[in-house]
């Protein structure tokens, strides 16, 4: 088995946990910039009134870590183990965080270790963050020679890099691009790219350039939250910014639907200005779902006014939307969109999505499908499901429908039920 890729119970959940702890930690190391100090009182010397609660954990933590610092003779973990044993996740979390404020640089490898070969590591994920990124951030170099040595896992690659990057972005990036990495993912670059764009999107932009295949590719989504938070003008204007054209609509593709959220109409009016046709084609038919969600009326209208190669694309976004909430209607407007073959994607999409609610509406509508294996195939399929749902039901709508249908496919239904399971 592949070292790097063992542990997946960890793998991919204690990503999600290194990631979480990350900005609890930076929300926690960083200055208080609201003139409150961590006793609670103002900085003008005027006692506040505000307690505990409705405070944030990051609040509690900044002020009982505050507190602990003013207290000489507060008495502080020594060892790892006594921290463990605390039932309460966040007092285990309070103490871990004043015993890794103490702890030479030269002892994190001994504790890290410790945690990480223990019986109980695979349930201290969100421990093994914090102590890895508190490393990293006082020693990046010395915690990813051991992470190297180590057999390290993919997130425990990412949260040091990430944790490095936010910090000093040149030199973490510069060591993750000669870093030899198993797989086809280089978690030490993608660590580096996230930690960038958790800081400075627009200079993770320059170095994603620099990236290649699925690294280029987890990359965007990994970036895509920390561009997208500030809305859709810097979003448009973030990918804009990317001078490859391949590397631009590879992003334009995975930041469309969260744009989309942001504002529908500008995203509408972004889509249609894609300038390469396969693109635009891709990202209608996001736009047009999400927009329908929120708006069906004006995302129908929207994709009547686009041009056709991507007008047959778009139509099946609003097609998923409309058939859910009124198959009759959806059915009326998807037709009046014309015989396009390339219609059939929308056509399939309306079929599936109405059959849910009004089967006589989805089979009628399979006589619009060009492809006649495909109409052959769901008048099969959905006769057959029909059937089992209400029998009656279906053999009258095939009955009064038996001239469209494939003559074979009549004799087969119209056999004893069991001779067509």
């Amino acid at each position: 088995m592949n070292p790097k890729k063992s542990q997946m119970i960890w793998s991919a959940g204690g990503l999600a946990l290194a990631l979480g702890a990350g900005v609890m930690i930076g929300r926690i190391s960083a200055p208080d910039a609201s003139g409150t100090a961590a006793d609670g009182s103002g900085a003008d010397g005027r006692g506040s009134s505000k307690g505990t609660a409705g405070m944030s954990l990051a609040e509690r933590l900044e002020r009982k870590r505050a507190g602990e610092g003013r207290d000489a003779t507060k008495n502080v973990d020594r060892d790892l183990k006594s921290i463990l044993g605390v039932t309460s996740r966040l007092d285990r979390t309070q103490r871990l965080l004043a015993f890794l404020d103490r702890l030479p640089a030269d002892q994190f490898a001994g504790v890290y270790d410790e945690l990480r070969n223990s019986p109980s590591a695979e349930l201290r994920g969100a421990e093994r963050s914090l102590i890895l990124q508190a490393w990293a951030e006082r020693d990046p170099n010395s915690a990813v020679a051991f992470l190297q040595q180590g057999n390290a896992n993919d997130w425990e690659r990412e949260t040091a890099l990430s944790t490095w990057a936010a910090n000093d972005p040149q030199a973490a990036f510069a060591w993750a691009a000669t870093a030899p990495d198993e797989g086809d993912v280089n978690n030490w670059l993608l660590g580096a790219t996230r930690g960038i764009a958790a800081s400075d999107p627009l200079l993770a932009r320059d170095y994603l350039a620099q990236l290649e295949g699925r690294t280029r590719d987890e990359a965007i989504n990994a970036m895509k939250p920390y561009v997208t938070q500030f809305g859709f003008d810097y979003s448009a204007s973030w990918l804009s910014g990317l001078t490859d054209d391949n590397l631009r609509n590879q992003a334009s593709r995975d930041l469309a639907r969260d744009m989309a959220r942001l504002d529908p109409a500008q995203a509408g009016q972004w889509n249609a200005a894609i300038t390469d046709v396969n693109t635009r084609r891709d990202v209608s038919e996001t736009v047009s779902d999400a927009w329908a969600r929120q708006d069906l009326a004006s995302a129908r209208t929207w994709v009547e006014h686009l041009p056709e190669d991507t007008r047959t694309e778009a139509a099946e976004g609003v097609a998923r939307q409309f058939a859910r909430q009124d198959p009759a209607a959806a059915g009326q407007w998807l037709a009046s969109l014309g015989k396009n073959p390339d219609l059939d994607g929308a056509r399939q999409v309306y079929i599936e999505e109405s059959f849910r609610s009004s089967p006589e509406s989805s089979l009628n509508f399979v006589s619009q499908l060009s492809d006649q294996n495909r109409k052959q195939g769901y008048y099969w399929r959905y006769l057959n499901d029909w059937m089992r749902r209400d029998e009656p039901a279906a053999r009258q709508w095939m009955a009064s429908n038996s001239q469209q249908l494939p003559p074979q496919l009549v004799e087969r239904l119209n056999r004893p039920r069991q001779a067509t399971q």
